[in-house]
């Protein structure tokens, strides 16, 4: 399938035809057509063009070039043009055309009204590609792209992929060796007074099957490719190599995080890509994060987790997780809200005096009236087994994302992530004065400004290098940003158009019985083509996100974690139970009470016992999510159940 043809180029094939000769227009060289600009000087003219090269042919669409005595030898202006009409010859036929100057998404085009297309019976050879190199396409911005001097032009490169086939199954090329990030600003032209940034003007994409070469769909980040092809401008400032044809080598393997020392503690953060039991392949998508949080994360001792649909799908993923590596004995925290997608926990037993609460679920964004956290932060506040305990704070976030920040919706959301980056940023001042605090998620912004608005440095107190919405000065002192703890080159977790970015971060205050030993990202997801999902055998794609872990050295001895585990704390009951269903708790010791709260922290059932077992019922209640508090003589261990009526 031809991918790069728009439908405005199929509709107006829809009224070509082929005539044996072509109509009395005025006759016009290629580079005259396409001119040193981005817009044809001859828009909206009928031309004719005669003598020239058809070079490719796709569906509904062909291309012809200059022969090379037709140049003008003006290193800014293009020899080939595209023709919105079907051609039945093949490359190397000699055509004269007719028809009337179009542009379309940026690209310059022949088409109708009056198109025609002869076949002069001469047959030439094919002109020699135009190489690629690291200054073409150029590094730098300019509002004319460097690569308009080569539109439709015949064009060979070696380049190396800076990201994974998209979902189109093209994949994001950059010559020579140095990656390229996302960097700091707006993207260029930009705004007078804010940061600018170039738009990586270096990329450029391959469509494998773009002139029905065979296809391939597994490109993933660093494979190494040769190719010859046609250069599109297939929309602004997003230039596409149709492949005559190519070769490539597969990018290096998917990198797990080490192993934890025996005197660590891991934290881990990974956004689960809709992860919702109405999903279609939901299987394989537990199997697969299953396998990524075993083999490429593991298995951190806290995981916050980001995308979850309900209780129910992060319990069936603990469940997935033990089937998958029996030692991944994990508890299941979330609580509600407004939206589909929410934030949890996967704890692992062996923690104590565990709650989770969240913070900021009632607060109002002035811009429009409504909750100004669609997915409220997520605090979970534990105790470690170290002797003696350490308690630690965790804050899970997942905030406004920059889709809508230009166009008709910039100003809501602009002002919804300003308001929710001072909202979160004064929630960590207050938790700083608690203690051992680490803030990790999926942010939805980069470690610096974009420009508008320094979510970032808002929530961090780091120094910002300016925004539309400049920081407020609010957490202080600053946290310690944890992305620096990775060597340049690793600085990402999420690649967008083909740049490599971070949008999970993990942030650590002054922390006291505890060091941090370093994060890293878990490879297998950002760096891997989406033609991977389907497949459980792999971790691969598990999400578009690299999930992070951090990794904290205990001041203290860890405790030995028979002594502290709780799974001989167990709840039998049906989740979801109606009321009045009986449930079953059973210890391996004593049991002291048991008590049932509501989600804002109301006492509703208690009940005492003093033995290794309890049966009881469920009260008559709302219909909900709850609380259920098992103390016994080894600590407390917290339950959530839904009941309804």
């Amino acid at each position: 399938m031809v991918k790069f043809l728009p439908p405005f180029l199929a509709a107006l094939c829809l009224f070509g035809m082929i005539p044996n000769k072509i109509s009395s227009q005025p006759a016009f060289a290629i580079h005259e057509v396409q001119g040193t600009g981005n817009e044809s000087p001859l828009l909206g003219q009928l031309i004719t063009l005669q003598g020239n090269i058809v070079t490719a042919r796709g569906d509904n669409f062909f291309v012809i070039q200059s022969p090379g005595n037709g140049y003008d030898n003006n290193d800014l202006t293009s020899e080939a043009v595209v023709i919105a009409g079907t051609y039945f010859g093949s490359p190397g036929d000699v055509v004269d055309i007719t028809g009337t100057v179009q542009e379309e998404n940026g690209l310059t085009i022949i088409a109708n009204p009056g198109l025609s297309i002869t076949n002069t019976g001469e047959d030439l050879p094919l002109p020699p590609p135009v190489p690629l190199t690291e200054s073409l396409p150029s590094p730098t911005y300019t509002a004319v792209h460097s690569l308009e001097r080569v539109e439709g032009m015949r064009v060979s490169f070696e380049a190396t992929a800076n990201g994974p086939s998209s979902s189109f199954e093209d994949v994001p090329l950059r010559i020579g060796e140095s990656r390229v990030f996302r960097e700091p600003g707006i993207e260029a032209p930009g705004l007078p007074g804010l940061p600018v940034w170039d738009g990586n003007p270096e990329l450029f994409w391959l469509d494998p099957n773009g002139l029905n070469a065979p296809n391939q769909r597994f490109f993933s980040t660093g494979s190494l490719i040769g190719a010859t092809g046609v250069m599109i401008e297939a929309a602004p400032r997003f230039w596409r190599v149709l492949a005559e044809s190519y070769t490539f080598l597969p990018g290096p393997e998917a990198a797990p995080v080490r192993t934890k020392a025996a005197n660590e503690f891991t934290v881990g953060s990974l956004n689960a890509l809709f992860l919702l039991e109405e999903e279609e392949n939901i299987e394989v998508k537990y199997q697969k994060i299953a396998r990524y949080i075993d083999q490429q994360m593991g298995l951190p001792d806290i995981l916050a987790m980001q995308e979850v649909g309900s209780f129910t799908e992060l319990n069936n993923l603990a469940f997935y997780l033990e089937q998958q590596n029996p030692q991944a004995r994990y508890d299941a925290y979330l609580l509600p809200t407004n939206l589909d997608l929410k934030l949890g926990y996967l704890v692992k037993e062996h923690f104590t005096n565990l709650q989770i609460s969240q913070l900021g679920a009632d607060e109002t964004f002035t811009f429009s009236g409504g909750l100004l956290h669609d997915r409220p932060p997520l605090l979970l506040q534990v105790e470690l087994p170290t002797e003696p305990p350490v308690t630690l704070q965790v804050l899970n976030l997942h905030l406004r994302s920059l889709i809508g920040i230009e166009g008709s919706t910039a100003g809501f959301v602009r002002n919804k992530r300003h308001q929710q980056a001072i909202s979160i940023a004064n929630m960590i001042q207050g938790l700083q004065s608690a203690g051992n605090l680490v803030v990790l998620g999926d942010f939805n912004a980069f470690q610096f400004t974009d420009g508008y608005v320094d979510v970032f440095n808002q929530i961090t107190g780091l120094p910002s290098l300016g925004a539309q919405f400049p920081p407020l000065n609010i957490v202080d002192p600053p946290l310690s940003n944890q992305l620096l703890s990775l060597p340049a080159s690793e600085r990402y977790s999420y690649v967008f158009d083909g740049s490599a970015q971070a949008l999970d971060h993990c942030l650590t205050n002054g922390l006291s019985g505890l060091t941090v030993n370093g994060m890293q990202y878990a490879r297998g997801n950002a760096d891997f083509p989406e033609a991977h999902e389907l497949s459980s055998a792999n971790p691969f794609r598990a999400s578009d996100h690299d999930g992070l872990v951090l990794f904290l050295e205990s001041d203290f001895p860890i405790a030995a974690q028979a002594a502290v585990r709780q799974p001989d704390i167990r709840l039998l009951a049906a989740n979801p139970a109606h009321a009045g269903a009986r449930f079953l708790i059973e210890s391996g010791t004593p049991l002291e009470n048991i008590s049932l709260f509501n989600l804002t922290g109301q006492l509703i059932a208690a009940w005492q016992t003093n033995g290794p077992q309890y049966e009881g019922t469920w009260p008559d209640l709302p219909s909900g999510l709850y609380l259920l508090k098992v103390h016994s003589q080894a600590g407390i261990k917290t339950f959530q159940q839904i009941v309804t009526k």
